[in-house]
């Protein structure tokens, strides 16, 4: 089964909020035909988050009524997807916008890090320079030293 044909659509009720939003607990309607396996591979694949495990619920067909008409509700199949904590979907337009905004604070304090780093790296390489002009100095002043004290003993 193709990858693009394993999830139908999302699960939006209140109870399966609750689990999103606090858990990182996802509920899709998957295709009759796929397993727990296929299922995993398919929200790794497409949503590029870690998933950790994945539970199947199988509904069956169910009988109603509209009227004096009497028919069934399809069956269902329904997979609760648990993510890892660092693992996040976005479900909504709104969460997308919330989403890239974290991005961009995230990407600007990283500049204002590697700004900071680099002055740090400045302050660190002129003490360095300096400590080695110093031992340089010193070297010169004790190979006059051992020149002259060389031709004084000759």
């Amino acid at each position: 089964m193709n990858i693009n044909e394993v999830i139908k659509y999302p699960v939006l009720t209140e109870k399966s909020e609750i689990a999103r939003t606090n858990e990182n607990v996802y509920t899709f309607v998957v295709d009759k035909r796929t397993n727990k396996v296929e299922v995993r591979k398919a929200v790794e694949f497409i949503f590029d988050v870690k998933v950790l495990k994945v539970n199947i619920i199988n509904y069956d067909k169910k009988p109603a009524k509209l009227g004096r008409f009497s028919g069934y509700k399809n069956a269902v199949k329904k997979a609760i997807v648990y993510l890892d904590e660092k693992s996040k979907i976005v479900l909504f337009a709104d969460e997308a916008k919330e989403a890239k905004k974290t991005l961009e604070t995230q990407e600007k304090d990283a500049t204002k890090e590697v700004k900071e780093i680099s002055e740090v790296e400045k302050k660190a390489a002129e003490k360095i320079k300096k400590a080695a002009e110093l031992k340089e100095a010193k070297l010169a002043k004790e190979n006059k030293e051992n020149k002259t004290n060389n031709q004084e003993e000759k």
